[in-house]
C-alpha cells in the first residue's frame, strides 16, 4: 500500500510538471553578440569617463510571459510539497498508531469478604468433607487427588465469596483457606499433589493418596476450629 501510495504522488507530480511546462510560453533568450578582436583601446585617465545610456530593449525587464510561467511551475511545486508533507504525516500517524504500546488494566483486587461470610465458607468445607475425602479414595490415585481438589475449589466458590479475576480458581482456594487458623504447609502440600498429578506424567503411587488425606483432613480440623472460635466469640 505504500509502494503504491508513493508511486501516485511521483506519477502525479510528474504529470503537473509535463503540464506545465508544455503549456508556459517560450522564455526569450539574448541574441549572441558578434565577435571583436581582443585588443583593448588606450584610456586617458585624466578625460571624465563618459557615461552611457541603454538602447531600449536591451536590459529592460524580464518577459512577463517568462515570469508567469516560472510562478505557475512553483506554486505547484509548492503544492505538491505541502501535499507530500501531508501524506507523510498521515503514514507516520498510522504507523505510531499500529505500534503504540499496549494498555494493561489491571482490576482493583476485590476487598476480603466480611468474617460471616468466612464463618459460612468454613461450615460449607468441613460439611461437606465426607465427600471430599470420598473421592481422594475412589479409583486412581491420580484422579482421586484431582477430583478431591476440584470438589474443594467448587465448595469455596459456592459460598459466597468473589473470586478475584487476576486469580486462577487454585490460587483463589489457596488464599480464601489462608485467611483462617489452617496449617498452611497442609493446603500447599495439597495444592503440589493436585498439580503433580494433573500435570505430571509419571504415576502417582497409594503414598500419595494418604499424603493427599492427611492433608485434607489438617485443613479441615484448621477450619473447625475456626468455625467454633467464630461462634463462640
Amino acid at each position: 500500500d505504500r509502494s503504491r501510495l508513493v508511486l501516485v504522488v511521483v506519477g502525479a507530480f510528474a504529470v503537473l510538471l509535463f503540464a506545465t511546462v508544455a503549456t508556459s510560453d517560450p522564455v526569450r533568450m539574448a541574441e549572441r553578440g558578434p565577435s571583436m578582436p581582443f585588443t583593448l583601446p588606450d584610456i586617458d585617465l585624466t578625460q571624465p569617463v563618459p557615461t552611457t545610456t541603454l538602447a531600449d530593449g536591451v536590459g529592460g525587464d524580464t518577459d512577463p510571459r517568462a515570469t508567469r510561467s516560472w510562478e505557475l511551475l512553483t506554486a505547484v511545486l509548492e503544492n505538491l510539497l505541502l501535499v507530500g508533507l501531508a501524506i507523510g504525516a498521515l503514514l507516520l500517524a498510522r504507523n505510531a498508531w499500529r505500534h503504540r504500546p499496549q494498555l494493561v488494566w489491571h482490576p482493583r483486587p476485590a476487598p476480603p469478604p466480611p468474617y460471616t461470610v468466612l464463618e459460612e465458607l468454613a461450615t460449607s468445607v468441613v460439611d461437606d468433607a465426607a465427600e471430599q475425602r470420598a473421592l481422594l479414595r475412589r479409583g486412581t490415585a491420580r484422579n482421586g487427588i484431582v477430583e478431591c481438589w476440584l470438589r474443594l475449589e467448587a465448595t469455596i466458590e459456592a459460598s459466597g465469596v468473589v473470586r478475584d479475576p487476576t486469580l486462577t480458581p487454585t490460587e483463589f482456594a489457596s488464599d480464601v483457606l489462608g485467611r483462617f487458623d489452617v496449617d498452611a504447609a497442609a493446603v500447599s502440600r495439597l495444592v503440589a499433589l493436585y498439580r503433580e498429578a494433573r500435570f505430571s506424567t509419571h504415576e502417582l503411587d497409594e503414598a500419595n493418596r494418604a499424603d493427599a488425606l492427611a492433608a485434607l483432613d489438617a485443613i479441615h480440623d484448621g477450619l473447625r476450629r475456626a468455625r467454633t472460635k467464630a461462634t463462640s466469640s
